[in-house]
């Protein structure tokens, strides 16, 4: 299942407004609006920071397989997620043998 940033968003927003209304009364000594903009940095930057770790790997072989003159050799899941780039492929019996034989 993927999500974009607006259903991520339009699900949190909920959750959110749960937990800071939460935090408002069981500790006033912020007042609701502080409150929100400190769970809502607090919980974006969770999350951007999760869906960067999360697709950092699959951002490189594509990247490094759009260079010139390049081809990346990775898992068969990796590729099949990138199927708009050629020149990120599937590792198979016969690529091996060949590094193997050059090692």
């Amino acid at each position: 299942m993927k999500l974009n940033k607006t259903q991520i968003q339009t699900t949190l927003a909920p959750i959110v407004g749960i937990l800071v209304s939460w935090l408002a009364h069981k500790f006033p000594l912020l007042d609701m609006e502080t409150w929100n903009t400190l769970v809502n940095a607090v919980v974006f930057a969770g999350i951007s920071a999760f869906i960067g770790w999360r697709t950092t790997r699959l951002s490189l072989k594509d990247e490094v397989g759009s260079m010139p003159y390049t081809t990346v050799v990775t898992d068969k899941a990796s590729a099949n997620a990138l199927p708009n780039n050629p020149d990120v492929i599937a590792v198979t019996p016969q690529i091996v043998a060949s590094i193997k034989q050059a090692s």
